[in-house]
């Protein structure tokens, strides 16, 4: 079994603001599991836990409520479709996206009986800046400043043989970024301290050698002063050095420490991840339109990830029928076709 699937193998499928204290006693033993079992060692870790963990599983519920329901993305619903239109130049190119998709074809070869499988779609949104023309009315601008809008690098993931299922396994991946940001806080502790105690090492053989020298044939020649000067310097680096490392938690608190990171991470979630809702007004070629310009727009809501340290990502819930399918070998014939 796998770790994403072990962590939340019974999965939360309740809506609002009630959480079961039997899923967060399961989070917790989860969680704990996961980053220290020695956390178990920390007299009230279970209590302490508690409010931080139920705080993050209401969060991954918001989180995943804020995804609109799910598109059909198909071939079909391109023209109907003014997101689909905008994503997509021609009806064809939904079919071949999400049939590229490993992830989808591995679904729908596992899963013969299923008619169409819920997947999300990831892309970038690009911005570009360039002149072109521009109709006021009857009157045609030229050299004007306009925003064209792409979307690039568009993936398939997370199939699934439902939206209800979908939508669960977007709120496990929500609150197991959260698990692995405290991580990734908790490790950074234990680099900071190494590479500063190998910046004491180094620095107190300086200073020793420094001080070696003063005594030397070094001090004799120079008049000691260009010494004297480098070994206070020395001394200030080294002082500035361990007060840097005893102001990091000692590792007999090491344990302290980590339950605070937890806590901080899982209470704070928006601050690690999180959702936005973004409105484009587009022409038929994409074209920002801005408000006031007389010009017919369409308008598109996404959904816009954001999170710490990582590119900002859109995400579509969307529908694949089987029978738009393209199976491996017809997408290899079709490159072979474009090719030649």
């Amino acid at each position: 079994m796998g770790i994403l699937a072990w962590l939340f193998s019974e999965d939360d499928e309740a809506t609002g603001s009630t959480v079961a204290p039997a899923l967060i006693d399961q989070r917790i033993d989860q969680v704990v599991r996961i980053v220290n079992p020695r956390l178990k060692l920390v007299a009230g870790y279970r209590s302490r836990l508690a409010p931080a963990v139920r705080e993050a599983i209401l969060y991954c519920r918001e989180f995943e409520a804020q995804i609109p329901p799910a598109i059909e993305a198909s071939a079909a619903g391109w023209a109907e479709n003014r997101t689909l239109r905008a994503l997509f130049a021609t009806a064809r190119d939904i079919p071949a996206a999400f049939s590229r998709s490993t992830a989808v074809q591995d679904f729908f070869d596992k899963t013969p009986g299923a008619e169409r499988v819920w997947a999300t779609l990831r892309f970038l949104t690009r911005e570009e800046t360039r002149f072109g023309t521009r109709f006021h009315g009857d009157v045609v601008q030229h050299d004007v400043l306009r925003t064209c809008v792409s979307f690039a690098d568009k993936k398939v993931v997370l199939p699934s043989g439902c939206e209800h299922d979908a939508r669960i396994e977007m709120r496990r991946r929500a609150f197991k970024f959260l698990v692995t940001e405290a991580l990734e806080q908790i490790a950074s502790l234990d680099i900071q301290r190494r590479d500063l105690a190998a910046e004491r090492s180094i620095r107190r053989t300086r200073l020793m050698i420094l001080k070696g020298q003063r005594g030397g044939l070094e001090a004799m020649l120079d008049g000691g002063g260009g010494v004297t000067e480098k070994i206070a310097e020395a001394e200030r680096n080294l002082s500035e050095n361990e007060r840097a490392l005893a102001a990091l938690p000692s590792t007999g608190k090491t344990l302290e420490y980590i339950i605070e990171r937890l806590k901080d991470v899982l209470t704070h979630g928006s601050d690690y991840i999180r959702i936005e809702m973004v409105k484009l007004r587009l022409d038929q070629m994409n074209v920002v339109v801005p408000e006031g310009s007389g010009e017919a727009p369409v308008e598109i809501v996404l959904p816009k990830v954001l999170v710490k340290r990582a590119p900002v990502v859109n995400l579509l819930a969307c529908s694949f029928p089987r029978d738009e399918f393209v199976r491996r070998g017809s997408l290899l014939n079709e490159a072979q076709r474009l090719l030649g």
